[in-house]
């Protein structure tokens, strides 16, 4: 036990003479006309739930009605982690988008054919 406790911090000594800052920044630069999407996953959605936390959010975007399995319907989803911030741009340039869409007519609009009932 003791021989490998040795070996052990022998093994951490080497690696630590061997340890080298790294700049991060250098690695992931690149130049913006170089990026391209790989969407691997294609989904359609037709609800999402959205639950925000101290340091995150996600959304999950799920397809309703789902699929009987062993007696319950069972929703696929997907669901996307984010920062706050980036779940503010997606809030605003989401909200941009379809006003314009909506005022240029080219949105789908739901209408409520059933009458209104009222209580009393």
């Amino acid at each position: 036990m003791a021989k490998e406790r040795k070996t052990i911090k022998k093994a951490n000594e080497a690696q630590g003479e061997q340890a080298k800052s790294i700049d991060l920044k250098s690695i992931y630069a690149f130049d913006p006309k170089d990026i391209t999407t790989d969407v691997s996953v294609v989904r359609y959605s037709n609800l999402a739930y959205i639950q925000v936390m101290p340091r995150d959010l996600y959304i999950d975007f799920l397809e309703m009605p789902g699929v009987k399995k062993d007696g319950k319907m069972v929703a696929t989803g997907t669901r996307i982690y984010m920062s706050h911030t980036a779940g503010q741009k997606l809030a605003e340039v989401l909200a941009g988008i379809l006003k314009q869409v909506s005022l240029s007519g080219g949105m789908e609009k739901y209408e409520d054919k059933r009458k209104s009932v009222r209580p009393g």
